[in-house]
């Protein structure tokens, strides 16, 4: 009976390491995958209501090549943990025609709240603080 006894005894190990033989590089492939999430270079955020701003920047009425560049601010609540995350969304247009810029106040929605222009840049239609 103790021979018997030490064949199960090796056959039981042999189950229990096949058992773990798949498990061990499931965890490792895992641990791979969140390390390299950590390591990874931050990437770059969400273009919040770009689609939204080109649209509203092709309705206005401004030459063909005028925009010079446009960078898109979330509005994100600091202050109050029970408030919401994100305000909404600032657009800020550079114009080659003018060193000042020309905003697009959006909700959180994408919708727009507001437009106007700043510094010397004019665009018919819109104020100009």
């Amino acid at each position: 009976m103790t021979g018997a006894r030490q064949g199960d005894g090796q056959r039981n190990r042999r189950a229990r390491a096949f058992r773990a033989g798949p498990l061990l590089p499931a965890v490792l492939v895992a641990a791979v995958l969140v390390a390299a999430q950590f390591l990874a270079a931050p990437a770059q955020p969400a273009e919040r209501c770009a689609a939204e701003a080109a649209e509203y920047l092709e309705e206005l009425p401004l030459a063909e090549g005028e925009i010079k560049s446009v960078r898109l601010m979330e509005k994100v609540n600091i202050a109050d943990d029970f408030g919401p995350e994100i305000f909404g969304v600032d657009a800020w247009v550079r114009l080659n025609s003018c060193s000042g810029w020309l905003v697009l106040n959006l909700s959180k929605g994408c919708f727009l709240l507001q437009a106007y222009t700043r510094g010397d840049c004019e665009v018919e239609g819109l104020d100009r603080y």
